[in-house]
């Protein structure tokens, strides 16, 4: 506030001599004006309104210089309101008269022998503004640091609660291994209270293994808002037992007496690392049935296919006539000897290309191939199966078609032999299955279609899982391991390219098969 905004109060013996008075005040730049009575002046001295007090000797009557003493009593600390005393002539010669005496012991007088020059005058009360001003300040900086000590009290309180209500292990301590706070979670997880360990070196010796520098402060002011991982570490309960906390600590700040406060919160990770212990054993446990019975399917396949490759060679010497002539029905069983040896040889090598695929035994090159000739291959392979159900079959014309994709010819080729058994599979007589070939930016795709029964929605999701057969509700006749999709995707994603599936019921279906371009 500027000197000259500081009100200078006024209080004469009669009304005309102080109008005359701040008329002249006025006139030198002082904002003055004239209280009514001492009661008047001591309230808005009260209320730190005034800036300068000048009043005239004759006012101070019992009454009222006991008012301005009770006044200057009551004022807070750091003010001491400047008081200008017009005496009378040569009185200040002698001894102060009792009323004067004992306003100067009380307050900030300063005492002007009448008649004063108005220079005087001035003068006085322009140092008295200052020193005023000079007070307020002083005033003005009480409050802000009593605002901040009540906002440090209150932070302080709102951390210790916040400390205190936290659900897991969190301690507050300072510099020099002091605690501060510590968590319910904290004790109740430890066993200890509060009381029976007040430092940092004592919890650590005691619970830490002798490890109190794990809870030291925060190394520098660098570190201020930055949390440290400071580890795993085995904490020793009250009652003996051992936990496993995962500790982290954060520098706070400084304390008003200058220690560092650090923040160090913990998490109980016993049982997640016990849990983790028994998921690594089970998964283990469940790896190693794993391969032992893809060791054993593997196994069985191979002892399979050798009595099966035993029966197609007898029932074909057989066939040949070479033990002496057959009849018309004895080579129509044969034939069906025949067909049933290779249906279960196509069921074993099924599980064996599954089981060799799971152990990891399955190898896949990666090479330029051309769709032409799997194309070409493709329609060698379908025509008899198309004419026994007259079936309408399209695909991509072979000639010229120079079209290449980047993976293993002969996984490309028997994925797509599977695609196509099972479209001519689940196509009704007269039904259409067709190829067709698109191209994206960096792959290609071949769609199998088929106008056949399709797969109910809620099983898109499972076709591809092993042993699935999803239509053997639809069509009981048709009969296989369930393992053709399943080691088709593998193939194709072992490839870098994917297999997917659209269908409806009763509208067929479309599977894709992308790999990259070439």
């Amino acid at each position: 506030m500027p000197e000259k905004e500081l009100p200078v109060a006024l209080l004469t013996p009669t009304g005309q001599d102080g109008q005359v008075a701040q008329r002249v005040l006025s006139s030198k730049g002082l904002n003055a004006y004239v209280c009514d009575d001492m009661t008047q002046a001591c309230e808005q001295l009260g209320r730190h309104e005034i800036g300068v007090l000048v009043l005239a000797e004759e006012v101070l009557g019992p009454n009222a210089r006991d008012a301005l003493v009770n006044a200057l009593e009551k004022q807070p600390s750091w003010s001491d309101i400047p008081i200008v005393i017009l005496t009378g002539e040569d009185e200040l010669s002698g001894t102060l008269p009792k009323a004067l005496s004992g306003i100067a012991m009380k307050g900030n007088v300063t005492l002007l022998e009448r008649p004063v020059r108005v220079a005087t005058l001035t003068t006085v009360i322009r140092t008295g503004l200052r020193a005023r001003l000079r007070q307020l300040d002083v005033r003005d900086h009480l409050a802000e640091r009593e605002a901040s000590e009540t906002s440090l009290r209150e932070s302080e309180s709102r951390l210790s609660s916040a400390v205190m209500a936290a659900p897991y292990p969190l301690m507050l301590h300072a510099e020099g291994g002091e605690i501060l706070q510590l968590s319910r979670a904290w004790t109740h997880l430890t066993g200890y209270a509060q009381s029976s360990l007040t430092t940092t070196d004592e919890w650590g010796k005691l619970a830490l293994g002798g490890n109190p520098s794990l809870l030291g402060p925060a190394l520098g002011d660098e570190d201020l808002g930055e949390t440290s991982d400071l580890g795993e570490h085995v904490v020793r309960t009250a009652d003996g037992s051992e936990r496993t906390w995962d500790f982290h600590r954060v520098g706070l700040g400084n304390l008003p007496d200058g220690r560092r406060l650090t923040l160090t919160a913990a998490v109980d990770i016993t049982e997640y690392l016990q849990l983790v212990k028994s998921e690594r054993a089970a998964r283990q446990e469940a790896e190693d049935a794993n391969a032992a019975k893809s060791q054993f399917l593997a196994t069985m396949s191979h002892e399979l296919r050798t009595p099966l490759n035993a029966i197609a060679g007898y029932s074909q010497l057989l066939s040949l006539e070479v033990r002496g002539p057959i009849t018309p029905a004895q080579r129509e069983d044969l034939e069906r000897i025949d067909r049933s040896q290779r249906h279960l040889l196509s069921l074993i090598n099924d599980v064996l290309n599954f089981a060799k695929i799971e152990a990891g035994h399955i190898a896949v090159e990666k090479e330029t191939v051309d769709l032409a000739d799997v194309f070409q291959n493709l329609r060698e392979f379908v025509h008899p199966q198309q004419r026994e159900k007259e079936l309408n079959f399209t695909m991509p014309e072979t000639s010229g078609y120079g079209t290449f994709v980047l993976g293993d010819g002969d996984k490309v080729r028997q994925i797509l032999i599977n695609l196509l058994s099972n479209a001519i599979k689940f196509t009704p007589v007269g039904g259409h299955i067709s190829i067709d070939c698109t191209d994206q930016e960096t792959t290609r795709s071949i769609s199998v279609h088929d106008d056949g029964v399709g797969i109910p929605p809620d099983k898109l999701s499972a076709i591809f899982e092993p042993f699935i057969q999803v239509n053997r509700g639809y069509s009981s006749n048709h009969e296989g391991t369930g393992l053709g999709l399943s080691i088709s995707r593998d193939l194709a994603r072992r490839m870098g390219g994917e297999l997917t599936v659209q269908s409806a019921l009763g509208k067929g279906s479309v599977f894709t098969l992308t790999l990259p371009q070439a």
